[in-house]
């Protein structure tokens, strides 16, 4: 009496298990011409049909033509002809032509001698779920490309104000090397005034002071020159590693930017 209460007990829970199952997962069932013989409220509502309408509609029409015409789709039936299960992220056709997203398992169902003759699908519709991360990955693939552009647009700004820069400075420069050669033909000019002052004597001693100080001026001159030489070449060597700096961030920046296109590829190939 024992054993047949238990038998009774194990009987009744398989048979809520299967209701529990029915009322809340997604389930259809077909026959080895991929026939719908039986598929539940849970699944037609997904797909947008009803239960009647998708009696003895085949398999193909709920899937994408590109999944229909691949090797992959017969190579799906003829395993689970041969008894092999099939679980997966798939994706289906709804009746308005919207791509519907399911995690499903589809289970051969073999009768008293062992033979497949039917096929059980029991599914979960996660079409949110997978839309809402597309949108993450696209979101996050478009700032990645946003980033890359400002730091490009940027980095050319930054080079093209440093050229400018530096053209600025050789400029300077320049001038710089002519007020010298000026100054170095004054010092030479005063000198030589001061030795024809010399040579005249009384008459010439008001010129030799001019000269004197036009030799004072052209000395102060050069000390200035030296000066300004000397902050054309900081400023050069600024701009220099400024410079350095700028490339080495863009580079930083376009290999970042690569690693995260590559990480959502990855990322892309987990979800999808």
């Amino acid at each position: 009496m024992n054993l047949s209460s238990s038998v009774s007990n194990q009987v009744l829970d398989q048979t809520m298990i299967l209701v529990g199952l029915e009322s809340n997962l997604a389930m259809i069932e077909f026959n080895l011409d991929t026939e719908v013989i039986w598929v539940n409220d849970h699944f037609a509502q997904a797909l947008g049909y009803t239960i009647s309408e998708m009696k003895n509609m085949v398999h193909k029409q709920f899937c994408p033509h590109s999944f229909i015409n691949s090797r992959e789709y017969n190579q799906l039936w003829e395993n689970l002809k041969k008894g092999i299960k099939f679980q997966k992220k798939i994706q289906r056709v709804g009746k308005k032509g919207d791509l519907i997203w399911f995690e499903a398992t589809y289970i051969p169902i073999k009768n008293e001698q062992g033979v497949v003759d039917a096929v059980l699908k029991i599914a979960t519709d996660i079409t949110n779920r997978e839309n809402q991360t597309r949108e993450v990955v696209s979101h996050l693939k478009n700032l990645s490309i946003d980033l890359g552009s400002k730091v490009d647009i940027n980095s050319k700004e930054n080079m093209k104000a440093l050229q400018s820069l530096k053209e600025q400075i050789n400029l300077v420069s320049e001038i710089a090397q002519m007020i010298k050669e000026i100054s170095s033909q004054t010092n030479i000019l005063s000198l030589n005034a001061a030795i024809e002052a010399a040579r005249v004597g009384e008459h010439g001693r008001g010129f030799a002071v001019v000269a004197e100080e036009v030799r004072r001026l052209a000395s102060n001159v050069d000390g200035a020159i030296k000066k300004i030489n000397l902050n054309v070449e900081s400023i050069t060597n600024g701009v220099t590693i400024v410079r350095n700096v700028t490339e080495k961030l863009q580079r930083e920046v376009i290999n970042n930017q690569i690693e995260i296109s590559n990480t959502m590829e990855k990322f892309e190939n987990i979800v999808g």
